[in-house]
């Protein structure tokens, strides 16, 4: 009888076992995977991330580039620049102006 409980005793500290090792064993998987799955997101996360930094780069420099064009067409409207364009760019001159030639050139 008591080699019957010895080995019956066996048995069950050997199912124990074989349970607590599948247990650690699908822990262990678990633990795994969720590290490999919080990495990948955090690498996806940080591409992302440097992706947004760079479009918002990009556009406060199209902003920029908007104001500047939007500047220039205010000036252009304006009286001065059409008479500076028409004297530098078209040599024109105003009714009494005098003209000077530059007999050097």
């Amino acid at each position: 009888m008591k080699r019957n409980q010895g080995n019956m005793r066996k048995r069950k500290s050997s199912k124990k076992k074989k349970n607590f090792n599948i247990v650690h064993v699908a822990a262990f998987a678990f633990i795994l995977y969720f590290l490999v799955t919080f990495s990948d997101q955090q690498i996806k996360i940080n591409k992302y991330n440097s992706q947004i930094d760079m479009y918002e780069k990009e556009i406060e420099a199209k902003q920029d580039l908007v104001e500047y064009y939007q500047n220039k067409n205010e000036n252009i409207k304006t009286d001065e620049y059409i008479e500076s364009v028409a004297r530098e760019k078209l040599e024109l001159v105003k009714p009494f102006d005098i003209v000077y030639i530059d007999s050097n050139k």
